[in-house]
């Protein structure tokens, strides 16, 4: 919901207005931190409450922000435990963090898709390598 222009304008290969983003993200972090520090059966599947965590991960990757970038690894993977606790599982910390890391490649994966050209999702590809190094 929040970030549906930014999605669109990266389908169309256009790079969204940074300004304008980083108000929608800042706004959309507070909502999340929110979320996640509330007790996962009453997280709400509104997207205007509870941010897409992975189209919050594509817009720290467009804005460059590393260390809110590092902060939404955080919510994949706390995601990713309280889904599993909700289904009885459980499971050891390297299989968290192997899941974590694969729904990670999955979103950027994602991401790099919405490229309406093989020049867009270079540039894509480049936003993506400067904040993971």
């Amino acid at each position: 919901m929040m970030f549906n222009q930014m999605v669109s304008d990266l389908k169309l290969g256009i790079l969204p207005e940074e300004y304008p983003l980083r108000k929608r993200f800042e706004a959309a972090i507070i909502k999340k931190m929110g979320v996640i520090r509330t007790p996962y059966s009453f997280w709400p599947a509104d997207r205007k409450i509870n941010p897409s965590t992975k189209e919050l991960l594509w817009a720290s990757v467009l804005l460059n922000d590393q260390e809110n970038y590092r902060m939404i690894e955080a919510f994949i993977s706390t995601e990713l435990e309280e889904k599993l606790r909700a289904r009885g599982l459980q499971n050891s910390g390297n299989d968290l963090t192997h899941m974590a890391e694969q729904t990670l490649q999955d979103y950027i994966a994602e991401f790099l898709g919405l490229a309406p050209s093989e020049t867009f999702k270079k540039i894509l590809q480049q936003k993506v390598a400067a904040i993971t190094q």
